[in-house]
């Protein structure tokens, strides 16, 4: 690109790249991209639509759209991505945050306010990542405590940064761990288990889109031959706990509800099955 070009020129010819590269939807990439560099929102793009962009911003852009063009998300080239209305950091160190998690977040809010609304509860959150599940429940109910657990360190590392830029240090523990064997280990009980674990079976990844299977860690993706193996561990370590939790709520694969279901249902719980906007199944939920 040369330099002395308009937004909009500079818009056009992004989207152009983009839809070259066989990005799917390259304008409304080359508008996400140009609206960050610029630091506007959608309103104030198209009032300077007829501005010129700096050399600066020039390059940056080019260099974004380079890394763009060979698969990686915008999320990880902008560093961030939106959950639940607060911004987190996202690296390629952690699974980027989708907005059907932000289901499994509400569930877990609307089952415990219904049923413990004054009671301090204790959260687990296994395969915490970024993070995202246990700030934003620390958010929105801040009489909580919550354990945060992740196999990855450079994961917790991302979910210190986030907890840190939400102020929700003081009510997260982070755990380096497997599944619940820390909690096991120590012999602590807990009101309520939240699970977004790696649910895609190991021979579907590589079908999966670029974006996904060559960037987001396999660690945070594989969930065995099957996709259901996290969930057969997490349950088999629940039935060795002390006291069993209040509330098991897990995120799931599209076609994984009954086999999850059962699994729970196998603990003693009364066992409900949700779907997410599409109509999939997306969340099992357990209750003691």
């Amino acid at each position: 690109m040369n330099t002395g070009k308009s937004i909009r020129v500079a818009y056009q010819m992004a989207a152009s790249f983009l839809h070259k590269h066989g990005i799917e939807s390259p304008e409304f990439e080359a508008e996400w991209l140009l609206r960050r560099i610029l630091g506007v929102d959608r309103t104030q793009f198209f009032m300077i639509w007829d501005q010129l962009i700096t050399p600066e911003q020039e390059i940056k852009l080019q260099q974004w759209l380079n890394r763009r063009a060979h698969g990686e998300p915008l999320q990880y080239i902008f560093g961030d991505q939106e959950f639940y209305g607060r911004l987190f950091t996202v690296t390629p160190a952690v699974l980027i945050p989708r907005p059907e998690t932000e289901l499994l977040v509400e569930a877990v809010i609307q089952e415990a306010i219904q049923k413990w609304e004054l009671e301090t509860l204790h959260v687990v959150d296994v395969g915490t990542g970024s993070g995202c599940i246990a700030i934003t429940l620390a958010k929105e109910c801040p009489h909580w405590r919550f354990t945060a657990i992740d196999i990855s360190q450079e994961a917790l590392q991302v979910a210190r940064i986030n907890a840190k830029k939400h102020a929700a240090v003081r009510h997260i523990r982070f755990v380096h761990g497997e599944y619940l064997s820390p909690m096991l280990q120590e012999g602590v009980t807990f009101d309520i288990l939240v699970s977004n674990p790696p649910y895609i079976p190991s021979s579907h990844i590589q079908f999966l889109e670029k974006q996904v299977s060559e960037y987001e860690p396999k660690l945070a993706l594989d969930g065995g031959e099957d996709g259901l193996e996290p969930y057969r561990v997490l349950t088999r370590q629940v039935a060795m706990l002390p006291v069993k939790p209040r509330l098991i709520a897990f995120e799931i694969g599209h076609d994984q509800g009954e086999a999850v279901a059962q699994l729970v249902e196998n603990l003693g719980a009364q066992v409900q099955i949700r779907k997410d906007w599409a109509g999939h199944d997306r969340i099992v939920l357990g209750k003691m």
